[in-house]
């Protein structure tokens, strides 16, 4: 009865809530670092989390993406765990959820303001001295550097710019902190794209053989940084958990979690193929060291132009359910927000797809919501729908 009663509360309270949040501000805090497609509203993810949880339980997010549900989770007391195969999301995750010391964060800003401030009098000289004397020992350093002469670097990057970018890059791997290297290395990432020979008409990435010579980045590498710097200051102002959220680069669809050890599963699921996550991050993925179309093949929803995408999503999303649904405690639940995208010409239903996987897995659904999408970049998915299912107690 006690259990029928909190039931009926939990649906009564879905149901009174506006899950469009269309007014609300969704890039406080580091919510809004590093761009990347398909964000879960923090909103969203805060309400979840929420609805099904008390400060101190676990949270887990399979499909982690940039973060979302780590930093609503931490902001609400609550452990989390987030677990994503793409090495940058796990970056850009890492860097929204890590507070730094204000001190180390002025150093770093003072630390590559001289740096680019150098390198942009040496490659464009004036009557004044750059602050860096052996400025162009680095150059000639970075000139050296394998990844110089290197076919794929310099296809997308015009040769100043390569060079700049590489002292940049060489400067950030020789820091001694690696929050200060993560936090760094995503500011890098960042500005990538707009100093590559990426078509700027596209938003996939697509060479331009008539690419316009690029802007040098040293500037734009510095206001990128100081950005990110000025938001992950805000993480010390907030009375975050003292556990901090564990970050795993690993497959949703085998979970290292022990069976019945987590008190909610809160999640926004990968569009198929409507959103090819490994290609649009395909520069920052070069950078950092891994081949993007190994991580599509691998990425649930990836291969986004193979006749197979959706039976291989199908397949890769029954096993990340099975999963949560392993790892849930008795009587949890699993929030899923999803939306029902084109691939190849023709719309995937998601949402029925879900509840017949979680019916399939023993899940019950609790309650269902629906909401149109306003607050999101572009309405290309219809609407979306928001589930609520619960683990049975035995």
């Amino acid at each position: 009865m006690i259990e029928s009663e909190s039931l009926l509360t939990l649906r009564t309270n879905i149901s009174e809530v506006d899950w469009e949040f269309a007014s609300d501000d969704t890039q406080y805090l580091t919510h809004n670092i590093h761009r990347y497609s398909g964000k879960f509203i923090p909103q969203i993810a805060r309400t979840a989390i929420e609805l099904l949880t008390i400060p101190g339980d676990t949270v887990l997010d399979p499909y982690m993406g940039s973060g979302t549900t780590l930093i609503e989770s931490t902001l609400l007391s609550r452990k989390s765990v987030g677990v994503d195969l793409n090495p940058l999301a796990v970056l850009i995750s890492k860097t929204k959820v890590t507070p730094i010391a204000e001190h180390k964060l002025t150093d770093l800003k003072q630390h590559f303001l001289v740096l680019c401030e150098s390198l942009d009098l040496y490659f464009n000289p004036t009557l004044f001295i750059p602050p860096i004397p052996n400025i162009e020992e680095l150059i000639v350093s970075a000139k050296q550097d394998h990844r110089y002469n290197n076919p794929w670097y310099t296809k997308w990057f015009q040769n100043p710019v390569l060079i700049q970018l590489l002292v940049l890059k060489r400067e950030i791997e020789s820091l001694s902190d690696q929050d200060l290297i993560d936090l760094a290395t995503v500011a890098f990432s960042d500005i990538l794209r707009r100093s590559s020979n990426a078509h700027t008409g596209y938003p996939n990435v697509m060479y331009d053989k008539n690419a316009k010579e690029r802007a040098l980045p040293a500037k734009v590498f510095y206001d990128s940084l100081v950005d990110v710097i000025n938001k992950v200051s805000t993480l010390t102002q907030q009375e975050f958990f003292d556990a901090k959220p564990v970050i795993i680069h690993g497959d949703a669809r085998c979970l290292p979690i022990q069976d019945n050890s987590i008190d909610a599963v809160i999640s926004h699921p990968p569009y198929i193929g409507a959103i090819p996550y490994a290609e649009y991050g395909s520069l920052s993925l070069g950078w950092l060291g891994h081949d993007w179309k190994s991580l599509d093949e691998a990425l649930t929803g990836g291969k986004r132009q193979s006749s197979k995408v959706v039976p291989r999503f199908e397949e890769g999303y029954y096993e990340m359910l099975s999963e949560s649904f392993r790892v849930l405690k008795p009587g949890k639940s699993i929030f899923l927000m999803v939306g029902n995208p084109v691939v190849r010409g023709e719309i995937v239903k998601l949402d029925e797809m879900t509840e017949k996987f979680a019916e399939t897995l023993g899940f019950e659904l609790i309650e269902k919501a629906t909401r149109k999408g306003v607050n999101r970049r572009a309405n290309k998915m219809g609407d979306e729908v928001l589930f609520f299912f619960k683990k049975p107690q035995g």
